[in-house]
């Protein structure tokens, strides 16, 4: 190497460099310990039929198994209709809330503030209080329900296959519906004020102004919200299990609940690492999806 050549490359790697090389190593260190190291490590374990006691070797086996077997699919139909509807769901309640409350409407204050109880309250809490609510013989919705004549005979929500599932997202969309609350109410209030008034001097209606103006202004933060939250309701484990355990007869048996049945109850960890790495790979393809169709670090910046 010549004596320009080194000079160059002593230019380039100056302290500056070195210091953001030395800020940055640690953080690359700890994210491949607590992040990369435990993603290998439960895929390799996937490969092997009994990792814990006497390991064998099957490579996808366990994988073929799986996607072989009927009640994979009805597992995993249970986790989109889980993740999904929540998901959708907790946006417009989400918008519909941010809308009232961002037009300074009387008491909107107070609803903002009563917003973020749900979100603050422990998951076994919300799920006492929804299985009081729902309750067959002292729930308060059964009976207004069969006050009504809406219905003959109370309904065992949690218990029943019809219901099961609707019961189940209701709960996670009262106590998780205040995320897309807070996102949208913020962006909400970061739209100027002129454009409503011209719109309104130029004669657009209500629902145009809406069209044209505010959803334009939103669509970057309900984009971030159907992935952060689709990835979390897709992973969602405590809510279903401390409400139904999966049931009635696996209704609402998600692909996390199924994971920890076959690790904890079946004692299956190679099924249950297997079936953990698929759902990896699930999330990752429809992360890959979603980031090419809509590409929302570019809605960011813009």
């Amino acid at each position: 190497m010549s004596a320009a050549t080194g000079e160059r490359v002593r230019e380039r790697f100056d302290g500056a460099t070195w210091l953001l090389a030395a800020c940055f190593l640690p953080l690359v260190a700890f994210f491949a310990v607590v992040w990369v190291a435990p993603i290998l490590y439960a895929l390799w374990m996937s490969l092997f039929r009994d990792p814990v006691n006497q390991p064998t070797f099957v490579g996808l086996g366990n994988y073929v198994d799986l996607l072989t077997a009927p009640p994979f699919w009805g597992y995993l139909w249970n986790s989109v209709v889980y993740a999904v509807s929540t998901t959708v769901l907790s946006l417009l309640v989400g918008l519909g809330l941010a809308l009232v409350v961002n037009q300074r409407v009387r008491g909107g204050a107070a609803l903002r503030t009563m917003m973020i109880f749900p979100y603050l309250l422990p998951t076994l809490v919300v799920i006492f209080m929804w299985k009081f609510i729902l309750d067959p013989n002292i729930g308060v919705l059964n009976q207004a329900l069969v006050s009504a004549g809406l219905v003959e005979e109370p309904i065992a929500f949690f218990s029943t296959l019809e219901w099961a599932m609707p019961a189940v997202v209701v709960t996670s969309v009262w106590k998780f519906g205040s995320f897309s609350f807070f996102i949208l109410l913020a962006r909400l209030q970061a739209i100027d004020s002129d454009l409503y008034e011209r719109a309104r001097v130029e004669g657009a209606t209500t629902w145009q102004a809406f069209r044209d103006i505010t959803l334009p202004h939103l669509r970057s933060a309900i984009l971030i919200i159907l992935l952060v939250r689709g990835i979390w309701m897709f992973n969602k484990f405590d809510i279903i299990f401390l409400s139904t355990r999966g049931g009635p007869l696996q209704k609402t048996t998600t692909l996390p609940i199924r994971i920890y049945q076959l690790a904890f109850n079946e004692v299956n960890f190679g099924l249950a690492t297997a079936l953990a790495g698929i759902m990896f790979l699930l999330l990752a393809a429809a992360a890959a999806v979603y980031f090419r169709a809509f590409a929302p670090e570019e809605e960011v910046s813009g």
